[in-house]
């Protein structure tokens, strides 16, 4: 309802100006035949400590966080369309003013929503199994050129941008990497990124003139055969560029170097013939499955009311991922293999794609299978036998069970290090 959102909203941001982190007590006044009720949830410093312990049961906490997702959270059991998409929009504004994109996370407008579904699943849709072999072949032979291009070092964030961008260019609008300069994917992977991170910092920044004019240098045309507009361009690859190369990073890192094992590289063996097929591909596809768990693309999920002032709320999907409480004392650690069976809370707090009539086109396999055969793809090129990972921290170089940090300043740091003896 109103009222809960505005209450909610309003304590949010006192919180914010007063710097309270730490116990930032949340009041929800929840309408019930015609009486409001309070409930107070604490909200703890560590982000994976933000389940109330002695309130109330975890799974009451779990379905909180997916009434926020679902838009339930509103007392409305079914929001119309514009009424979900305006509770979305409001608290994506920045990436419309920045990149100038009007797709289903940043548009109110139902037309414009229903005409960018229809796009993106048009793209998600399209070949066979073989297109994963076609995909898997490029990104090998994009990475083969990095290693080979590289003395010694190679930063690892620029590495894994470069190939998502490539990879989703290439499947989006057919841009051949062989055919485009490795320096023109570079700078609009890089420009993404600064524009990002410039509207992190100002939620009023601008459209870059610069990521513009590349993109138009790449000659995209649509369906119709007119140029395609930057705008669209980034409308189309955003959503899957920007939430994708995170997870492969975080994922690749992971399971084929911090925590790796023998069955992480026996569970994909038959990657890419095996995606496509979802039989053959059930055991690739837990790779991806674990790395959304444990790093998932979007750790909070916002929705904010249209009112003149915006009142934020947001579902932790981080939290809800990593929790002892729902996965065990192993929560943090890179297991594959527990999703061979879950539990019932476990298939609840589990929600990498999002949640209802909203949630991301790519959640039916798409996604499972671009995260595996780029990770795969990645361990192969860079393997443990002939490269390292050097996060210039002490406390991660030297302690391989720590969770590793998601910031875009942290991952920058890192370098892949080729190991002495190791063949070019």
């Amino acid at each position: 309802m109103l009222e809960t959102a505005i209450v909610s909203g309003l304590l949010y941001q006192a919180a914010l100006i007063a710097g309270s982190v730490l116990v930032l007590l949340e009041l929800r006044l929840l309408l019930v035949t015609g009486r409001f009720t309070t409930s107070i949830t604490h909200l703890l410093s560590s982000p994976f400590q933000e389940t109330p312990v002695d309130e109330q049961p975890i799974l009451a906490w779990v379905e909180d966080q997916r009434a926020t997702i679902d838009f339930s959270f509103f007392d409305i059991p079914r929001p119309p369309l514009q009424k979900r998409l305006e509770l979305r929009a409001r608290a994506n504004r920045r990436l419309h003013l920045a990149f100038g994109i009007a797709n289903s996370l940043t548009t109110a407008l139902p037309e414009t929503h229903k005409s960018f579904m229809k796009e993106a699943s048009r793209v998600i849709n399209a070949g066979d199994n073989m297109r994963w072999v076609e995909l898997y072949d490029l990104a090998e032979l994009h990475l083969g050129r990095d290693a080979e291009s590289a003395e010694n070092l190679l930063h690892l964030a620029d590495c894994t941008q470069r190939l998502c961008l490539t990879i989703v260019l290439f499947d989006n609008f057919k841009v051949d990497p062989r055919d485009t300069p490795p320096e023109v994917s570079s700078f609009i992977a890089s420009e993404i990124n600064k524009q990002w991170l410039r509207s992190k910092g100002d939620e009023m920044t601008q459209e870059s003139s610069d990521l513009n004019q590349a993109l138009r240098g790449l000659g995209l045309r649509g369906e119709d055969g007119c140029p395609m507009a930057p705008q669209r361009v980034l409308g189309l690859i955003m959503p899957q560029y920007e939430t994708l190369w995170r997870v492969v990073l975080l994922t690749f890192v992971t399971a084929y170097h911090r925590q790796a094992r023998p069955e992480n590289v026996e569970r994909v063996r038959t990657v890419p013939q095996c995606l496509g097929n979802t039989e053959q591909e059930a055991e690739a596809v837990k790779l991806a499955k674990e790395g959304l768990r444990l790093y998932p693309s979007n750790k909070r999920i916002y929705r904010a009311l249209m009112t003149s002032v915006c009142l934020p709320f947001s579902a932790d999907v981080e939290a809800c991922h990593r929790h002892e409480r729902i996965w065990g004392p192993d929560a943090l650690e890179f297991r594959p293999e527990r999703f061979d069976r879950l539990s019932k809370l476990q298939v609840r707090a589990y929600f990498p794609y999002s949640l209802g009539q909203h949630r991301c086109p790519a959640y039916a396999g798409f996604g499972n299978r671009m995260i595996t055969m780029l990770v795969v793809a990645m361990s192969r090129v860079f393997s443990e036998k002939d490269w390292m990972v050097w996060f210039d921290d002490d406390s991660l170089d030297k302690c391989s069970r720590k969770t590793l940090p998601t910031g875009r300043d942290d991952m920058g740091r890192w370098l892949l290090r080729r190991r002495t003896g190791a063949g070019r």
